[in-house]
């Protein structure tokens, strides 16, 4: 019996709001946001005849990295190991395989919030011996990422509004209260920006450039008509 009636009370809500003169307009947001954060993985590898030799050889480096951006005094520094691996090398040669030995691989992730600053630590890699640089990827941290979350969606809002009333205008009629609001929001993901070869590191570090991001939202506004 419940269940009926509360089935009966919506049905009788949503014909009521069908009933009810309404208009509907998009709100927009599309504005550029340069990120606050930047991140590239630095891969050591070292192949030798032990399996030993090349993974400590390996975690060496990474470790000496490790130690040698700490010293650059990088804001919001995140440092993470990442994509460790250990495998035997062979090659075909005289119709047979021949082991070549072991290799070794780890990867060091390396993140912070002074992105011009990045290519110091691409400095220090060289300097170890690490060769191996991913791309540079940026994003929002999550508070940038609110705080422009929220300015779009002031923005959007005065967008749907200003449609309604410039309709409102143009055809003679009042807009009433909100009756229905839906948003579309669009999160942007993190971004690859470039490789950077690390030969020409070796005397002097980069200047890196944030670059800029699109960030959007769109939101469906049902105004009643007065």
């Amino acid at each position: 019996m419940k269940l009926i009636l509360i089935l009966s009370l919506s049905f009788l809500t949503l014909a009521s709001l069908a009933a009810t003169p309404q208009i509907q307009v998009q709100g927009n947001c599309e504005i550029k946001v340069t990120p606050d954060r930047g991140s590239i993985i630095f891969t050591a590898e070292n192949q030798f005849k032990d399996q030993k030799t090349a993974v400590k050889k390996t975690n060496d480096q990474i470790s000496s990295l490790k130690e040698e951006i700490k010293k650059l005094g990088l804001k919001d520094l995140e440092l993470k190991n990442v994509n460790y691996a250990v495998y035997p090398v062979r090659d075909y040669e005289k119709e047979r395989y021949v082991d070549k030995g072991v290799r070794a691989s780890l990867g060091l992730e390396v993140t912070t919030s002074e992105i011009p600053r990045m290519g110091e630590a691409m400095m220090k890699a060289s300097q170890l011996g690490i060769q191996n640089v991913g791309s540079l990827i940026t994003f929002l941290s999550l508070e940038k990422s609110q705080q422009e979350y929220l300015k779009c969606l002031d923005i959007a809002a005065d967008d749907a509004k200003g449609k309604a009333l410039q309709l409102a205008k143009k055809l003679g009629f009042k807009i009433g209260d909100v009756i229905l609001l839906n948003e579309v929001p669009n999160i942007p993901r993190p971004i690859p920006e470039h490789r950077v070869a690390m030969k020409s590191m070796m005397d002097s570090a980069p200047q890196i450039e944030a670059g800029t991001q699109n960030y959007s939202t769109n939101i469906h506004i049902t105004f009643s008509i007065k």
